[in-house]
């Protein structure tokens, strides 16, 4: 027959854990639940990559709009097909760096059926997320550039604004494990040259259903500081006005291949629905993206 004791500590060679190491051994085994339950979904809101990990997602989408938030009499359509490199990299374990490449192929016509057509490379976006508070509830801050160096603002239809944006976002991000995770954002950019200045916005829902299939939604949203120059809707490119108001609904399906079997590369692919769902000033369509993801 067996006895447990009930003591502390019944065997004297253990050392007792103080209270503080204890506390750190809680907060860390909470991190990993914390990571675990969103690192199917990417590895973007608050959380950071573990130093030299990271993730890649290779996407095309596409985008029509026949409605226009606002004055557009003379808006017919609107047509985009992207593609994209989206990039995630551990510097340290509470620091990443992120970034985004867009090619654009858009097309857009008025009301007397004219339609102006480009495509070529759209603005870069390089930041840095650096983790605040680690736990059960992480906390980041971000910041990003955008710059505006391989297209011609001056086209007939430009892929962009042609000026260089600066943004700075507080990040929170709890698990709610088993239940997914939540995320929630908000900033401000700064936009150089015309543009007004942007309040930025978003909450994140996701959650898997077993190792290999995970969910995810978001409400992303812009709000317009509305302190620069509104210019006329007409002859210029709708998806890229100077001043305007969007929020964008998005839910994305996505599946794991190599979760399960201990790989050092995860790869997967996701499939995602966009619908804009209110505004001002801006285009009102949807659209669809399916990429293929890497988890490193």
């Amino acid at each position: 027959m067996s006895i447990i004791s009930t003591s502390p500590n019944h065997n004297n060679n253990l050392p007792i854990p103080s209270h503080n190491a204890a506390l750190k051994q809680v907060l860390k085994v909470a991190s990993l639940i914390s990571f675990a339950a969103i690192s199917q979904s990417a590895l973007a809101g608050a959380w950071t990559a573990a130093e030299g990990g990271g993730y890649n997602k290779l996407a095309v989408s596409g985008y029509e709009a026949t409605d226009f938030y606002g004055d557009s009499e003379g808006f017919d359509e609107f047509k985009g097909d992207n593609y994209s490199l989206y990039f995630e990299h551990g510097v340290r374990d509470d620091i990443t760096l992120f970034g985004t490449f867009l090619y654009q192929d858009l097309e857009q016509t008025n009301s007397a059926g004219l339609t102006t057509t480009n495509d070529g490379f759209s603005d870069i976006e390089i930041g840095l997320r650096k983790r605040l508070i680690d736990g059960p509830t992480i906390v980041s801050t971000s910041f990003l550039v955008k710059v505006p160096y391989l297209y011609d603002k001056n086209d007939e239809l430009p892929l962009g604004n042609g000026q260089t944006d600066y943004e700075a976002r507080i990040l929170v991000g709890r698990s709610l494990y088993p239940f997914g995770y939540i995320g929630l954002e908000a900033g401000y950019r700064v936009r150089t040259d015309d543009p007004s200045d942007e309040y930025r916005y978003l909450v994140e829902y996701g959650i898997s259903a077993g190792d290999n299939l995970y969910f995810r939604t978001k409400l992303d949203g812009t709000e317009s500081a509305k302190n620069g120059e509104r210019i006329s809707t007409d002859g210029i490119n709708l998806s890229a006005t100077n001043e305007f108001n969007l929020g964008k609904f998005e839910f994305t399906v996505g599946w794991a291949f190599d979760k399960s079997n201990g790989a050092k590369s995860k790869w997967g692919l996701e499939a995602t629905y966009n619908q804009d769902v209110y505004g001002d000033n801006a285009l009102n369509g949807g659209g669809y993206q399916v990429g293929l993801t890497r988890e490193y």
